[in-house]
């Protein structure tokens, strides 16, 4: 007989990395996040967001779609070979109907539109997070 799956518990707070070549938004983002418990660290691009998730694991990416360097797009793709088990929330200004399919045929678990109300960004980052941890139990 196999025992009952365990609701999984988090050990601490989600952990969110933040992408945004605009540093007073990605700044201030941080901080209203930060503000309700979540832990966050923050990336000014493409390339730098692949550095930190290389060195560190987090739960959910909160990803810019037009950056210098590597767009978001190429980003989420890279981010699939390094960090599976991420949830990507594609976050932008510059969002259309085909940037939105691509995100999503990429596996991005959410795609929104700048500006969002901090209550609905942190109810993705909350759902993200959770989609998560189940998968990770179904293991």
């Amino acid at each position: 007989m196999v025992p009952p799956t365990e609701n999984k518990v988090r050990p601490g707070p989600i952990r969110v990395l933040l992408v945004d070549d605009e540093d007073v938004f990605r700044d201030t983002l941080a901080k209203v996040l930060r503000k309700r418990g979540i832990n966050v660290a923050g990336a000014a691009s493409g390339d730098e967001c692949l550095t930190l998730l290389r060195a560190r694991d987090f739960d959910v990416v909160v990803l810019d779609l037009k950056m210098p360097g590597i767009d978001g797009l190429e980003t989420l793709h890279r981010i699939e070979a390094i960090r599976p088990a991420a949830k990507v929330v594609m976050l932008t200004g510059h969002g259309t109907v085909h940037a939105g399919l691509e995100a999503m045929k990429a596996r991005a678990f959410d795609f929104l539109l700048k500006p969002v109300p901090a209550d609905r960004l942190v109810e993705v980052i909350e759902t993200a997070a959770s989609a998560g941890e189940q998968r990770d139990s179904e293991r």
